[in-house]
């Protein structure tokens, strides 16, 4: 007899309104409280941080170089001074001219007060600032006048050697390098350059801006930094290529007003003649110490060529260094280097006047305050080394001496120093008093010391 199968039926379990009305009376009241809260912080945040309409972010003006006008008038003096040649720079086309109101949008500007906040004036620079190509050409093209100005004072210098092949055929070679003039005498003018072009050379010529060339000769070189001034007769050059060229306009190179500056490295940085490029002064840290004074070099961002000459200038002229290629750090290859125009100017004066630069032989740097406090070391001109034969080994002036005095005037750094041999003329007798390290403690001696010339 077949079995029925046994059905169920599941009825859906009754739904409880009471519970269920409660829980949506819970949500909505919930709901509610959440809205309240919201709308009261809200209240509370918006009192602090309501925007004040009439505190509107002033736009930032760009400003434009100010380039004062350039005193061309010179002089015929005997004795050459090169703060005469120091002029307020070149002045730019004003047709040429990038002007601040092309760059910047700007309300009234003499209701603008003076922002001060470098963070500020780099956010309003970079939000505000609206350059079209029209406007970024003729800011360069600004920037192309104000070398090409300075370049009115700088001179092509070119030696020349004779000398014959395997066949015995004569040949001429010719080694060039940039120079910049620097003054006249009343007779000469007078051109400041590397001596590796004219070393060994049989004729020296130079080429101006304008094309013209004339006949020139050595008179007088400074073996710590390889500057040399090359003379050129008045009368070899024709009055309208004097009316041509200019004198450089020396700037000043302290590190203060220095690094950070925008520069144009003008002559042959990229190994080219008449060549420019653009960049920043990014360090003139790196002093190399010379005989009796040492020179800051100017480091640039710059790339050049590894036989780089000319000089860099500010966008208002002024020559802030004279490159250099012989002190290039491995970790800047090809990086502009020039010699900070500041500490170079007495040895370009020297060299201008024929005069010899005064010597005795020290290699030194300041002793640091570091080093005061920590070492007891006394204040004054460290020696670092000796120059051999010099009048200061002959004197017995030896490595890690501290001079204190020279005569009578008190040396408190390597400033002084070189200030005060600076000063004094070679063939003078000077009493050199020092502190040497002995057996613990600093003793104070005296040697007499002739100077001599370099």
């Amino acid at each position: 007899m077949a079995s029925d199968f046994i059905k169920e039926k599941i009825k859906a379990k009754p739904v409880d309104k009471k519970k269920l009305a409660k829980r949506i009376g819970m949500t909505v009241l919930i709901a509610v409280i959440f809205g309240v809260v919201s709308a009261v912080t809200f209240s509370i945040v918006y009192a602090y941080i309501k925007p004040d309409d009439t505190a509107a972010i002033k736009e930032v003006e760009l400003p434009e170089p100010e380039i004062e006008p350039e005193d061309t008038e010179t002089d015929s003096v005997s004795e050459i001074s090169l703060d005469d040649t120091v002029s307020g720079g070149n002045t730019v086309s004003e047709d040429e001219t990038v002007s601040s109101d092309d760059i910047t949008p700007s309300e009234n500007k003499a209701d603008e007060p003076e922002v001060s906040a470098p963070s500020t004036i780099i956010n309003n620079i970079t939000n505000k600032v609206d350059i079209t190509p029209e406007k970024y050409a003729r800011l360069y093209r600004a920037l192309h006048d104000v070398a090409t100005e300075a370049g009115k004072s700088l001179v092509t210098v070119t030696g020349t050697t004779t000398d014959t092949d395997w066949f015995e055929n004569p040949y001429e070679n010719g080694h060039s390098t940039i120079g910049m003039i620097v003054a006249d005498n009343g007779k000469q003018l007078l051109v400041l350059a590397d001596s590796s072009a004219t070393e060994d050379a049989e004729d020296i010529s130079v080429i101006f801006t304008d094309g013209e060339s004339a006949p020139a000769q050595v008179m007088n070189t400074d073996s710590d930094t390889g500057l040399q001034i090359i003379s050129i007769e008045l009368s070899d050059i024709s009055a309208e290529t004097l009316e041509k060229i200019s004198y450089a306009s020396l700037g000043s190179s302290t590190y203060a007003s220095t690094v950070g500056t925008p520069v144009i490295a003008i002559g042959s940085p990229l190994g080219i003649l008449d060549s420019e490029v653009y960049g920043l002064i990014t360090s003139m840290s790196q002093e190399q110490e010379m005989s009796d004074f040492n020179v800051h070099l100017l480091t640039t961002d710059i790339s050049g060529s590894d036989n780089a000459s000319g000089v860099i200038v500010d966008y208002s002229g002024h020559v802030l260094g004279v490159i250099t290629t012989d002190y290039q750090d491995r970790n800047l290859e090809n990086k502009i280097t020039a010699y900070s125009i500041s500490d170079i100017k007495d040895t370009i004066e020297n060299l201008a006047n024929g005069k010899e630069r005064t010597y005795l032989g020290i290699i030194g740097t300041s002793v640091t305050q570091d080093a005061v406090d920590t070492y007891n070391v006394p204040v004054g001109a460290y020696v670092i080394n000796v120059d051999p034969d010099s009048p200061a080994m002959t004197a017995g002036i030896q490595s890690g001496d501290v001079i204190t005095k020279i005569g009578t005037q008190d040396i408190l750094d390597y400033n002084d120093y070189t200030r005060t041999i600076s000063e004094l003329s070679s063939g003078v007798e000077t009493v050199i008093t020092v502190q040497r390290f002995s057996r613990g403690d600093y003793a104070e001696l005296t040697f007499e010391a002739e100077l001599s010339s370099r």
